[in-house]
């Protein structure tokens, strides 16, 4: 072979070995992976009825959060496309690690008898495609995060409302050698379940892929309560502690439910609801004082027993955190409307 060829070949097959390194160490960012990245993790994340039940399970019997509370972890690092003109993570590629992350948290918790909810919901006359949305996302970055460097995206459902599943994810730091964990950065995120136009309650959801405990069927509000007839209220005083679970009409639950609790685990846990409503009406303006406690906590709940009240609490809880961001969306509008 002559040697001007020879140059060409030698210097065409280093261009080729270079572009196939820099595509290896920049997969992540690559076109397309992304959307693997996505699948893989719903791939992973797919839970059936079966995995629910021992999942709820293991948690009774060790005394360990519900299910529903526990963070589901992703690891990565930041390639060098990731990189701002600092030698840092650039804060728009945050968003792809959330997406991944909180795909792999959703999918968990909306698969097991996914199908069958939307039966029901087409019963009910609800036509369309079913999708998952998500609302909004808010980020705060605390520590920089260097090329290549391995972090953990964690995330955990926080609460859900009506319409909202509200979610917390943190970029972390893993612990080292003397060293603790250390928070990178801290995100929420809303979503929303849609059934064509209708919006279906995360409630619903939960409860029909079986990581609710059955709701009481007297978890109404007090108001509801003491409008009641004189009679009726006559025999709400005489339940026992032994009284029936009932679901919403079209909502399946799994076999295996917790025991019932005391009467006034119910009025407590519907008064801290009514109070959470009652806030959320309020502007941001007005603080909440995050040092007041929520509720009491009954016998049941020490005994780490994640009954329905038990999880009603959390959920509220989480709610709170995230108060004041969930009513932002409203005053942006009406920012923007006053021009």
């Amino acid at each position: 072979m002559p040697v001007d060829k020879m140059a060409s070949f030698s210097a065409l097959a280093s261009w080729r070995t270079l572009a196939i390194v820099f595509a290896l160490i920049n997969l992540k960012s690559l076109p397309l992976s992304w959307h693997v990245r996505i699948f893989y993790r719903m791939f992973s994340s797919w839970y059936t009825p079966a995995h629910v039940k021992r999942a709820i399970q293991s948690s009774s019997t060790s005394n360990k959060t519900h299910p529903l509370f526990q963070p589901v972890s992703i690891f990565s690092r930041s390639p060098l496309l990731e990189t701002d003109y600092n030698l840092h993570k650039s804060n728009s590629t945050y968003f792809a690690d959330l997406d991944e992350s909180r795909s792999a948290l959703m999918t968990k918790f909306l698969t097991p008898n996914s199908k069958q909810g939307v039966k029901n919901l087409e019963k009910e006359g609800h036509k369309g495609r079913t999708g998952v949305i998500l609302g909004s996302v808010h980020t705060s970055f605390h520590r920089e995060i260097k090329p290549y460097e391995r972090y953990e995206v964690r995330s955990r459902v926080l609460g859900w409302d009506k319409k909202w599943i509200v979610i917390g994810s943190w970029f972390i730091r893993p612990a080292r050698k003397g060293k603790e964990e250390v928070v990178l950065a801290s995100s929420l995120s809303k979503y929303v379940v849609k059934k064509g136009r209708f919006t279906v309650a995360p409630e619903r959801c939960l409860t029909t892929a079986g990581w609710l405990p059955a709701k009481p069927e007297n978890s109404k509000s007090r108001a509801g309560q003491q409008a009641n007839s004189s009679e009726g209220s006559e025999k709400a005083t005489q339940m026992s502690t032994t009284e029936s679970y009932t679901v919403p009409s079209g909502v399946d639950t799994p076999d295996g439910l917790p025991a019932p609790v005391p009467e006034q685990a119910v009025e407590a846990t519907t008064a801290i609801v009514e109070k959470l409503e009652s806030l959320a009406e309020k502007t941001s303006r007005q603080q909440v004082d995050a040092s007041e406690p929520l509720m009491p906590l009954t016998a049941l709940d020490k005994a780490g027993e994640w009954d329905w009240h038990h999880v009603e609490m959390e959920r509220v809880r989480g709610l709170r955190i995230a108060e004041n961001w969930l009513a932002l969306d409203k005053q942006l509008l009406e920012e923007y409307a006053r021009g």
